[in-house]
């Protein structure tokens, strides 16, 4: 199997998994999911937080982190959302990869493999339109593959 697949059955996963935990009830612990594929690559290292001291009074609650999982869910909705069906580039697949920083925009994109130069552009603005919540771990490296249509004539 190689490794495009993987990424998109991976993304299945997650994109699963995310709206597996929102339909569950908030007072029972959300359980992870089996998988036998492994996660999209994730070469960022998490941002690690000092704890912060108020001089003996509690520090105020932090906001909650998303799961990598729902993040990927969420991620993968907004690129879906920005992909059109059809494509008058005609039919294609490009895959690429990609950076997301901690504000959740994706600030870099490299295009690892293309059946076109139209279509790598056209991924490369999908993929710069795309607004995402912050990552869990401050930024995150991804991968997706797209496949293209062309437009019926």
């Amino acid at each position: 199997m190689n490794l495009a697949r993987l990424l998109t059955i991976a993304a299945a996963l997650a994109a699963c998994a995310a709206h597996a935990e929102d339909a569950k009830p908030a007072a029972t612990p959300a359980p992870k999911p089996a998988s036998t594929a492994p996660a999209p690559p994730r070469t960022a290292a998490p941002n690690a937080a000092a704890p912060a001291t108020t001089g003996g009074a509690a520090a105020p609650a932090a906001a909650p982190v998303m799961s990598e999982s729902k993040f990927l869910g969420a991620l993968y909705t907004a690129i879906a959302k920005r992909t059109p069906a059809e494509s008058p580039a005609g039919d294609g697949e490009v895959t690429a990869s990609f950076h997301v920083n901690a504000q959740g925009k994706i600030d870099r994109v490299t295009i690892d493999k293309t059946t076109s130069p139209a279509l790598s552009e056209t991924v490369t603005k999908i993929l710069s339109s795309v607004e995402a919540p912050p990552p869990p771990g401050g930024s995150m490296d991804v991968g997706q593959t797209f496949k293209f249509r062309g437009t019926p004539k």
